[in-house]
């Protein structure tokens, strides 16, 4: 019976996780050592002051902090120098564990370590060489580890407890055998390894090949056969288990290098704990990305987090279909890794797997082959890898007519004597890739995709350019050819996508129509995609279930989908394998907590609240207004085109024009240079400070880009003329700084809608919305200078709406008298903003002008040939740049003021939108 160490181990991880210092739990590590290696077991003294210490065999480190390990690392080397005898030393931190084999370090590691002074004490020289190593050095001391534990990296497969018990029992295990010591290569360094593995290709892609196609046979006994040194043929046999590898090729002068490279590692694996082989191929998207990074963005590759497949395999047993494999054939025409068809182990049986990519088609056959052999279920059961991956090319799901097809799934089932007698399932994350983009940075990596244009005529020119929206005008075609044969085969639709097409946005709402003639809408979630894919931005990723149902005339799709975009990576790293029971025990409260979000246009578009305008004698809702535009005939060969100032580069840089060079009205670009524009279409530009103008979006996933100006921004421009349209445009501006980070990640894709603001609370409302606008307006003083960019242009003042000393602005004249006293908060922020500018003008301004105030470099001067200079009416971000420039206490005390107040009024705008309003309800 194998001896228990479930309490000394447990020592350890106490040890790996608590902030105590090392004196004070020292003591949790000697049970290990001392049981493992009895009485050669010494510390301290006996040890020549070392921690641990086993003659021959190893000497133990240890620190407090992570950030101690390399110093710990440099320590346990030089007790060499004080007469142990050691091949292998471990450090153990806070978080950290690592095991060496001396003779494996980087050669500049053991060059700082032989240089040591041996009359130095190790922890001296382990800080002295710590300090020595650059960054790269580092990292190659941490990678040379032949065993690491960080606590901080948490895989996804498992819950982060689950994860540190199979690695510290791995570390038991690596103890165990000191003296057939390979490195491991684990779940957090693998793809390290194969980045290793590119130096004997001349393709990228060929070392994953490599890696993938010996995973399976590389454990602690594996060995390479080479029958012919001169040939490129090896092959990777595991004298444990007696299995051999498929072919690798190897060019013969990298043999030797690639034999000790893999002889000296091995896979970690865990079967027990369910960390089989299967999760590195479950890896294979992120794989891609960091091996081959255009690769993945042209093929519009994602890694679908192996849990994640579970869970939406899981959630179609418990809301729609308990036999999926019984009434269904399930397909997956975008395989990818494989996550989705190989994760519902022993729920989905015969599965038909193809890609448009060979690469792509070649790791998943390895992997289902992999995980057949060991599963007496799945090797019965069997799948259909389209097409052969023996003819090195991809399907393409796009560029072949519905019932064309139809024909190659039936043709490969046939020839394994199976029918396509059954109805579809389509099961699939389809590639996100837009690709209204450069096509030749596409072809060069084969991912420039015809699409057949039975496709484009259902999708419309615009949406086919989502591939993921051809792929699902795909299904929509097969789904209707597989039904015209037999009514009684209604295949069902299982995908990924964003939640664009739900809603859906403008874009998609005609193909959403012809779509929506043939699904039927059953259930879903959305997640966020940050939090399951590598990817830098988060948005909304769903999972829906469709069923076919053919109706001329369009199902009624009234989409309510679950949010559990409160879910991270940890909640669903459970054992998918065990029973229905149990994981419905888990999973139903987590389910339970998601809120139903009905996907739809309901809401409304805030741009409605605009009140009409005139244009060309028709009453029209105010449109927006963009500073660039075409080119026209007579600038064909004209250089200075734009209204930019002269000395911006701009004329130059920016392809399509912008305003006019002799414009007698000024807008602004976004870092607040001034532009010449010509008078509107619907006659709202002036030179008097009575109106302001905003850039503002209308969708959720642009709100950080609102500002407000006094004049037109570059593109997105709506102006503020009179009260109403006051109350549209401030409001409309003040929801989305409000809710700027702070919005549901469900409402991503949405336009933004207006609020329903209570009689109660509106004046109020707006008295915050016109308050908060005062403060954080970008409007500024200053002058277009005449002859300026050509000659004849005319000079032109640029004054401020929101000045508070000037009777005639935008502000004294329409906004000021609607600001509330009760609440006062309101009030409050106003009042200082106009201390500032009494200060301002008091101390600093009281002759009316000041000019070579050191402004002289903002974008609204630096241009112009004249001197900076303010006036009482001067922006606010003018007035505050003056003062920081130039260290004027009594405007900086009264800025820090503003500031304070102005983040509670914003606190106060989000507090009504979200708790008086129920903006998201």
């Amino acid at each position: 019976m194998a001896e228990d160490y479930t309490k000394e181990l447990a020592g350890i991880s106490t040890y790996l996780k608590s902030d105590d210092s090392e004196n004070s739990k020292t003591h949790l590590i000697y049970p290990l050592f001392k049981k493992l290696f009895g009485k050669d077991f010494k510390i301290e003294a006996a040890a020549s002051n070392a921690d641990t210490y086993i003659e021959g065999k190893l000497l133990v480190e240890l620190k407090s902090k992570k950030n101690q390990w390399l110093s710990g690392f440099y320590q346990s080397l030089h007790y060499a120098k004080k007469g142990l005898s050691y091949p292998v030393v471990c450090v153990i931190t806070k978080d950290f564990l690592g095991l060496w084999d001396i003779k494996d370090i980087p050669e500049q590691a053991r060059k700082l370590a032989s240089q040591a002074d041996s009359q130095k004490a190790p922890n001296e020289i382990g800080k002295t060489n710590a300090n020595k190593s650059s960054k790269a050095l580092t990292s190659d001391i941490s990678k040379s580890a032949f065993f690491r534990i960080n606590i901080d990296v948490v895989d996804s497969l498992f819950s982060e407890e689950k994860s540190h018990d199979i690695e510290i029992r791995e570390f038991l295990k690596s103890l165990k055998n000191l003296d057939s010591i390979r490195i491991q290569i684990n779940t957090y360094d693998f793809i390290d390894q194969i980045e290793y593995l590119k130096k004997f290709y001349d393709d990228p892609i060929e070392a994953v090949h490599c890696f993938y196609g010996i995973i399976g046979f590389w454990d602690v006994t594996s060995i390479i056969i080479d029958n012919d040194p001169e040939d490129c043929d090896i092959q990777l046999v595991s004298r444990q288990t007696g299995r051999i590898s498929e072919q690798i090729q190897i060019k013969p002068k990298y043999k030797p290098e690639f034999k000790k490279y893999v002889e000296s590692r091995y896979i970690f694996t865990n079967e027990g704990s369910g960390l089989t082989v299967d999760y590195y191929f479950s890896r294979f998207d992120e794989v891609i990305t960091r091996i081959n990074p255009e690769y993945a963005k042209q093929h519009g590759i994602f890694f679908t987090d192996i849990n994640l497949s579970k869970f939406a395999l899981w959630y179609v047993h418990d809301k729609f279909e308990k036999k999926l494999s019984a009434n269904y054939v399930v397909f997956d025409p975008a395989g990818g890794s494989g996550n989705l068809v190989t994760s519902w182990k022993g729920h989905l049986k015969h599965k038909i797997v193809s890609e448009l990519q060979p690469d792509l088609l070649k790791t998943i056959e390895r992997r289902m082959r992999l995980t057949v052999e060991n599963d007496d279920d799945l090797l019965a059961a069997g799948y259909t890898i389209i097409p052969k991956t023996s003819e090195n090319i991809g399907l393409n799901f796009l560029d072949r007519s519905a019932v064309d097809y139809l024909d190659e799934l039936k043709k490969a089932l046939s020839n394994k004597y199976l029918k396509l007698d059954k109805p579809l399932a389509f099961l699939l994350n389809p590639p996100y890739k837009n690709t209204d983009e450069n096509i030749q940075s596409r072809e060069g990596i084969d991912a420039e995709y015809d699409i057949n244009s039975d496709i484009l005529e259902l999708t419309g020119p615009d949406a086919g350019k989502e591939r993921y929206l051809a792929f699902l005008g795909q299904i929509v075609n097969i789904a209707k050819a597989q039904n015209s044969e037999d009514s009684s085969l209604e295949p069902i639709l299982l995908i990924f996508t964003p939640t664009s097409w739900l809603i859906p946005r403008p874009t998609f709402s005609s193909f959403r129509k012809e779509f929506d003639k043939y699904f039927k809408y059953e259930s879903g979630f959305i997640i966020n995609s940050k939090e399951f894919f590598k990817l830098k931005g988060k948005w909304p990723l769903s999972f829906t279930i469709w069923s076919f149902k053919k109706n001329s005339k369009g199902n009624i799709n009234k989409l309510k989908i679950t949010d559990l975009t409160h879910l991270n990576s940890n909640d669903l790293a459970i054992n998918w394998d065990g029973n229905l029971k149990d994981i419905k025990k888990i999973m139903t409260p987590l389910i339970n907590g998601g809120k139903i979000i009905k996907f739809d246009n309901s809401r409304g578009d805030i741009r409605n609240t605009l009140p009409k305008i005139t244009k060309s004698e028709k009453i029209i809702q105010q449109p927006r207004y963009n500073i660039y535009r075409n080119r026209t005939k007579d600038e064909k060969d004209v250089k200075i085109i734009s209204g930019f100032p002269l000395k911006d580069d701009r004329h130059t840089r920016i392809k399509a024009p912008h305003g006019s060079t002799t414009g007698e009205f000024i807008g602004f670009m976004d870092d607040v240079t001034p532009v010449r524009l010509k008078m509107d279409t619907c006659n709202r530009l002036t030179n008097n400070p009575d109106r302001v103008w905003f850039r503002l979006d209308t969708v959720f996933l642009n709100i950080n880009s609102t500002k407000i100006f006094n004049g037109p921004a570059d593109n997105r421009s709506y102006c503020a003329y009179d009260l109403i349209s006051a109350k549209s445009t401030f409001s409309w501006f003040a929801l989305t700084k409000a809710l700027n980070g702070q919005y549901p990640i469900w409402a991503n894709q949405y336009d933004i809608w207006a609020p329903n603001i209570t009689k109660k609370k509106e004046k109020y409302y707006y008295s915050l919305c016109f308050a908060f606008a005062l403060a954080e307006n970008r409007a500024v003083v200053t002058k277009f200078e005449k002859d300026n960019p050509v000659n004849g242009a005319s000079e032109v003042f640029v004054d401020n709406p929101f000045s508070p000393l000037n009777p005639d602005s935008f502000w004294s004249q329409v906004l000021d008298k609607e600001i509330t006293q009760k609440p006062k908060l309101a009030f409050e922020l106003v009042e200082l903003i106009k201390s500032l500018y009494r200060m301002f003008v008091k101390n600093h301004c009281k002759s009316g002008k000041i000019i070579n105030i050191g402004l002289h470099n903002e974008s609204y001067f630096k241009y112009f040939e004249y001197p900076d200079f303010l006036t009482p009416n001067s922006g606010i971000i003018q007035i505050k740049k003056y003062a920081e420039l130039n260290g004027h206490e009594d405007l900086d005390s009264i800025v820090i003021q503003i500031t304070e107040k102005t983040k509670e009024v914003k606190a106060e705008i989000y507090n009504l939108l979200i708790n008086e309003f129920k903006y998201f309800e």
